[in-house]
């Protein structure tokens, strides 16, 4: 990226957050002008997360999500609200959340928790800008959907990534974000820090829900413990992966909803349906359209926000809640209704009722959820124990019987009724995680994914982190004290296992959690004294002079990155595409074809440097929006022809359940037998096999009548569902 094209993107960058920032502030401003302090800039961060996803969804639809119509209407917005034409909302000073003082010591415990954990996904962070994003599900499929939605500038189309799963029907919108940033900068350096971002609004919600009580410390704290788990910090700094998204949104919403739950004139725990209801029914909708698995965390918090409403107020309730959310997160269900008849394609049977979706012609691996296993002790040696070890550190059961019970405690003692009621909503959560397909993949007697998808349980998790200090249990006493104790113990023992002060990029976490961390807490300490020098509030200026100095170095840092990236993709992974993603590293503008479901689940380096080469899967359209894989040489050869690519790439059939053994594919067979096809990149063989990942220069038309030359047991699908 050059100089200009650098400060060109920076500059985009900068109008999209000042126009969407301005007008979320305003909204909140004319909205709920009593609200202040930490639940209003959370307000503010969720209406300005919405403000641009909706607004990129209203392009999108029209193909028009571009640089100049997003400034544009973007701008537009913030013209209008700063002309104030929306009407100050009197009375809502009376449904302010109270703020009890917060001891000095308690706000030094949240910094440390705040500085440890942002060094720590700081030092994972640096692995990506050092090699590239190479997290699996992210070059699957988070980064193609980016790109392709950037490539094209709509949000209407299914991207088939491959012919094995349906994620093509996943909600899209922390992949909408990515292609914010991609159309905005021309590449992807911007998606590497993105998660940062969700890390601090994450931290930010675990204050907001503890501060009406005085104990903002301690739910923070919570939320901190489960972002230093393993589970998160090996898979989501620096990558496009969206459970930390999901999560920092559902934790928006209930503190929210626990502030507002918390003001007068409502009696306690009780809400009535006004602006922050619809903030809270944002949040909820923007992580229902972020991820399939916080649908259950929604739907509960959605139930205990409406049961929880003043008398006879519930059906306004429920109209402005459900607004809100299918305004957040709504557009990609409906796109799926519109193409399938189903909002979710991927559940197709309901009990006795069946519903319309693509059946699969491949399946990766069997969808075995917890619940399959919970009585087979074998696997809970052998899988379920270590796993647990792995993902939350060898402080696990201290861990899940702080969980449980003190989510009974919530329920039996918390203040107010929708605090209580979560504390049930975060119990079911929990359970529903265990009928949640996916969460123990694998063959029979083989959940071997069980530990990677534990992932599933942190919506979960930190909903019930965050409401455990709340019990009236914990109002005095050394009970508090005994709790923040316990918590400080379970952060230390869940970072434990991967230290930042041992991890490779140390350093630039540490220069991160200074630069966002400890330079912003030092303007915030001491802002009595810096507000008679300052016209803006000293944490912004804080945060401002952060983001200032951060700009001057991107500059450098993003240069090391372009030089290295993808030079040292995956080398011991066995998939046999390090030659094949140097390869593409040196290619734009070119259409590439992939073929075999290991170029198409690890196809993101393909895209190229500035990701403007167009890729696509071959395979075939099939009812219900499915897509299927191609059993013939001739059928093969005319997909091929009517992409009219430039390059075509043959790979295995990837086995989920053995990565170093790939299964044959046939696709590379009638390659070899057409002359129009010229080897110029041979894959890289995996251990003891002869399937290797090839790149075909395409020199001409591929001619299907030179298939008749093949033996017929050269068609053929691999993985099919019905072995």
């Amino acid at each position: 990226m050059s100089l200009s094209d650098f400060i060109a993107g920076l500059v985009h960058l900068v109008l999209v957050a000042a126009f969407t920032g301005f007008t979320a502030g305003r909204l909140r401003a004319r909205l709920l002008p009593g609200w202040s302090g930490s639940p209003a800039r959370l307000i503010e961060a969720v209406a300005a997360v919405g403000l641009l996803v909706f607004c990129s969804e209203l392009l999108g639809i029209f193909g028009l999500l571009e640089v100049f119509p997003l400034v544009i209407l973007l701008g537009l917005l913030a013209i209008f609200a700063w002309l104030r034409v929306i009407p100050r909302q009197a009375g809502s000073e009376d449904s302010v959340p109270p703020s009890p003082a917060v001891s000095t010591g308690a706000q030094l415990l949240a910094f440390a928790a705040a500085f440890v954990v942002v060094a720590q996904w700081g030092a994972f962070t640096s692995y990506n800008l050092d090699h590239g994003i190479t997290n699996f599900d992210s070059v699957w499929y988070h980064m193609p959907f980016a790109a392709d939605m950037a490539r094209t500038g709509s949000v209407t189309g299914f991207f088939h990534t491959d012919t094995v799963f349906l994620n093509w029907f996943y909600p899209q919108n922390s992949e909408l974000i990515h292609g914010v940033g991609i159309v905005m900068t021309g590449r992807d350096f911007v998606s590497i820090f993105i998660n940062l971002g969700w890390l601090g609004l994450g931290l930010l919600a675990g204050w907001c829900v503890g501060r009406p009580y005085g104990r903002p410390h301690l739910t923070m704290l919570g939320v901190a413990v489960l972002m230093a788990t393993h589970t998160l910090v090996v898979r989501e700094p620096g990558t496009a992966k969206n459970d930390v998204m999901a999560a920092a949104l559902i934790l928006s919403a209930v503190a929210i909803m626990l502030n507002r739950s918390s003001a007068r004139p409502d009696p306690p725990g009780w809400v009535s349906p006004d602006w922050a209801m619809a903030a809270g029914g944002l949040a909820v909708g923007l992580a229902a359209g972020t991820k399939v698995t916080a649908l259950a965390p929604a739907l509960l918090i959605t139930i205990a926000v409406i049961h929880a409403t003043v008398p006879h107020r519930h059906l306004k309730a429920a109209g402005i809640w459900f607004s809100a959310a299918l305004a957040g997160g709504g557009w990609w269900y409906l796109r799926s209704l519109f193409a399938t008849g189903n909002p979710l394609p991927q559940i197709d049977r309901i009990g006795p009722l069946e519903l319309p979706g693509p059946e699969r012609l491949q399946i990766g691996r069997p969808d075995f959820s917890v619940a399959h296993y919970l009585t087979d002790t074998g696997v809970w040696k052998d899988y379920f124990v270590p796993g647990l070890d792995q993902g939350f550190g060898h402080v696990w059961p201290v861990l899940f019987a702080l969980v449980i019970g003190g989510l009974i405690l919530v329920m039996l003692t918390a203040h107010g009724r929708l605090t209580r009621t979560h504390g049930a909503v975060a119990l079911l959560a929990i359970l529903a995680y265990l009928v949640t397909p996916l969460s123990a993949a694998g063959p029979e007697g083989d959940p071997s994914a069980f530990a990677i998808n534990l992932r599933f349980l942190v919506p979960a998790l930190g909903l019930a982190l965050v409401l455990i200090p709340l019990s009236s249990w914990f109002d005095r006493g050394w009970r508090r004290y005994a709790l923040g104790l316990l918590l400080v113990g379970l952060f230390v023992g869940t970072s434990a296992t991967d230290p930042v002060v041992s991890a490779p990029g140390r350093t630039f976490g540490f220069a991160l959690a200074l630069l966002f961390v400890a330079l912003p807490f030092g303007f915030w300490m001491l802002r009595e004294r810096l507000s008679r020098h300052l016209s803006l509030p000293p944490l912004a200026v804080g945060l401002g002079l952060a983001l200032a100095v951060f700009a001057v170095f991107a500059w450098p840092i993003q240069k090391s990155y372009f030089e290295s990236r993808y030079q040292d993709f995956e080398l011991s992974d066995g998939s046999g595409l390090t030659g094949p993603y140097r390869w593409a590293e040196g290619i734009t503008d070119s259409t590439i074809a992939l073929a075999g479901s290991t170029a198409g689940f690890k196809q993101y380096g393909f895209w190229g440097p500035d990701l403007s080469n167009r890729v696509v899967y071959i395979g075939r359209d099939a009812p219900h929006g499915g897509f299927d894989a191609i059993g013939n040489c001739a059928g093969f050869a005319r997909a091929v022809n009517a992409v009219q690519p430039d390059y075509l790439v043959t790979s295995p059939f990837l086995n989920f359940n053995e990565y170093g053994d790939p299964i044959r594919s046939p696709e590379t067979a009638w390659a070899e037998n057409d002359p129009s096809l010229e080897a110029i990149v041979p894959g890289v063989k995996p251990p003891a096999t002869d399937r290797p990942v090839i790149v075909w220069k395409v020199n001409g038309q591929m001619d299907p009548t030179l298939c008749g030359r093949l033996a017929p047991g050269q068609n053929y699908v691999p993985g099919l569902a019905k072995d």
